[in-house]
């Protein structure tokens, strides 16, 4: 009888430790998984776009103000869902030069700034413009673009994320081969103008 009773006590013993190993192996997968979780997640955020800060400019020429107002009007630019106003700023014969289209928010960076190695100025924001304007410029030197440009517009202390603007990861194209790949096609619409002594004066459009 009591090597029945030992008997049963053990086996209930084993089957007790037998069940809190299962249980601790639970909890260790669990644990696991969640550190698995946890490592992607952060993985993400460390690999994912944060976006540019770009600092807000204020127009303070009517001219120009008047010309990007009209944009909307236009016939080639604004046309389609998810676009901006891209403003790139150039300096010709010495003559400030604006040039004012549109582009997808995701092709912003490809086409118009890395592409072309464009400057990022910053932006403009205004409730009668149906869209941000993302200023662009072709004149590095800041005190060269200060001094041809300041009288247009000028920079405020707000400021802005945009994520749609970043660092691509890859700059240049690559084919499945692994050779560079020529650039995709890029043919956009642009309004250019050109301030001539007092007055901004449309010189052409096209592409």
């Amino acid at each position: 009888m009591m090597f029945a009773i030992e008997k049963i006590f053990i086996i209930t013993m084993l089957e007790f430790t037998e069940m809190r190993k299962r249980r601790r192996n639970k909890v260790f997968i669990f644990c696991i998984g969640l550190l698995i979780i946890f490592c992607l997640i952060r993985c993400k955020e460390e690999t994912k776009h944060n976006g540019f800060v770009l600092q807000k400019f204020k127009v303070i020429n009517s001219q120009l103000s008047t010309i990007i107002k009209g944009i909307k009007d236009s016939a080639f630019v604004l046309k389609e869902k998810n676009e901006i106003i891209v403003l790139r700023l150039r300096i010709n014969d010495s003559m400030p030069v604006f040039c004012l289209t549109s582009a997808k928010k995701d092709k912003l960076n490809e086409y118009y700034i890395y592409s072309a190695n464009s400057r990022i100025v910053g932006y403009i924001e205004d409730k009668s413009i149906p869209s941000e304007v993302i200023v662009l410029s072709d004149v590095n030197n800041k005190v060269d673009f200060e001094t041809a440009f300041y009288k247009f517009l000028v920079p405020t202390k707000d400021k802005k994320c945009f994520e749609y603007i970043y660092f691509p990861d890859n700059q240049y194209s690559v084919d499945s081969r692994g050779f560079g790949a020529p650039p995709p096609f890029f043919d956009p619409y642009f309004y250019y103008y050109i301030c001539k002594g007092s007055k901004i004066i449309a010189v052409s459009r096209g592409k």
